[in-house]
């Protein structure tokens, strides 16, 4: 090999090196945000929006929906009156956030595939994903003030509106077999959504199924194993977690907590880290 082409090689290689090591800096890089509690947000994303929201939602038929869903894909259920809408994780895994109205309710849906975390609010705005990340958990923004928003913990931790907190709004998680069966007239989000998306495909696939948390947490809790897949409730000032391994059937959470109360299904990681004082439920108690 000639001189020339040693040096194009070695120059090649610190070209790429640098373009990985400012992918790096610039993705994975903690930027603490100047507030009294100085929360650790990362960069998921290089813009805000590059994870678009949907903002004008359709909904198709359960026998629309029947032709590409998978009946062991997980969705989440919400009820408003006497309606039914299912809202599949293959359409939100690309998209975390439908701003959406229901009869007549102003509902915020909203689904992390990171912490595996879908969780339903009142709104009073539209919103949008940051691309930002905190506690490996996806950070939302109001179209308004643009404060920053736990997905999971449905606050905001920056800006104009911080402190405040959204209204949790009750929601089922079950799979598409279940649904179809147990609201055969119900509606579906639709795959129609103005985007070019492949919603038979996972853009996290695997993630899941490996220890591997790709975004900094402030706290872990060796309690449960990171991915531990836990229901997480507040009632009466504390916080609970129920495993879902340790359960024989969801219904036995059910028969546990007040009907008042909203289950918000989590990784353990991320609840721990937003709720460190949590108790874990266990059935020999």
């Amino acid at each position: 090999m000639s001189r020339n082409a040693v040096l194009f090689l070695i120059l090649l290689a610190l070209i790429v090196g640098g373009i990985s090591w400012y992918q790096y800096r610039y993705y994975r890089t903690p930027v603490v945000i100047p507030n009294n509690e100085s929360h650790q947000i990362m960069l998921g994303t290089a813009h805000k929006d590059d994870i678009p929201a949907i903002e004008e939602p359709a909904y198709e038929s359960v026998a629309s929906a029947d032709v590409y869903l998978n009946d062991a894909g997980y969705g989440m259920v919400v009820e408003v009156g006497s309606r039914a809408r299912f809202y599949p994780f293959q359409i939100l895994v690309w998209h975390e956030v439908v701003n959406d109205t229901f009869n007549g309710r102003d509902l915020l849906v909203t689904f992390d595939p990171l912490t595996y975390t879908s969780v339903v609010y009142d709104r009073t705005d539209t919103f949008g994903v940051s691309g930002k990340i905190w506690n490996s958990n996806t950070l939302l923004y109001d179209h308004t003030t643009e404060s920053l928003w736990s997905q999971l913990r449905g606050e905001a931790i920056e800006g104009e509106l911080a402190g405040t907190k959204l209204a949790r709004v009750p929601l089922k998680v079950m799979t598409w077999a279940t649904y179809k069966i147990e609201y055969p007239y119900g509606q579906v989000l639709s795959r129609e959504t103005g985007f070019d998306r492949d919603y038979t495909q996972d853009p996290y696939d695997g993630y899941d199924e490996t220890a591997a948390i790709w975004f900094a947490l402030e706290q872990e809790d060796p309690r449960l194993a990171p991915k531990s897949l836990v229901f997480g409730v507040q009632r009466q000032g504390t916080t609970l977690v129920f495993p879902v391994d340790t359960l024989e059937e969801f219904d036995t959470i059910q028969a546990i907590i007040e009907e008042s109360d909203v289950l918000v299904p989590s990784y353990w990681f991320a609840w721990a880290a937003m709720y460190p004082d949590s108790q874990i439920y266990s059935p020999n108690e």
